[in-house]
């Protein structure tokens, strides 16, 4: 599924592992739902049923992207870039080379 961050999705995650995107101006309604429920009741989430206690949680794109890639083993660098498990991040010494020489962008 083509996850675009554009379109503001939300991801309902459930026990088993099942991903659930929704479009965020849906998702108000079905916490209020859960909210509202006393028990454990089955629920419709689009065109899935679902038992509200195999919620695990309802996350943004952005947070899911990033369990993805700490689960293929990338890390991120205190520059904010991702980088492959193993990888050694040159970002700390490109920050020095442009301190060093700073561009002069004026005209």
């Amino acid at each position: 599924m083509n996850k675009e961050i554009s379109k503001n999705l939300k991801c309902i995650c459930l026990k088993n592992g099942v991903e659930i995107w929704v479009e965020e101006d849906r998702i108000q309604s079905l916490i209020d739902n859960l909210n509202a429920l006393s028990g454990d009741k089955f629920i419709k989430i689009g065109n899935e049923i679902v038992r509200s206690s195999e919620i695990v949680g309802i996350f943004s794109a952005q947070t899911m992207e990033t369990k993805e890639r700490r689960r293929m083993g990338q890390w991120m660098c205190k520059y904010g870039y991702w980088h492959d498990k193993g990888e050694k991040c040159a970002h700390g010494e490109l920050e020095k080379l442009e301190k060093m020489y700073p561009t002069y962008s004026e005209k």
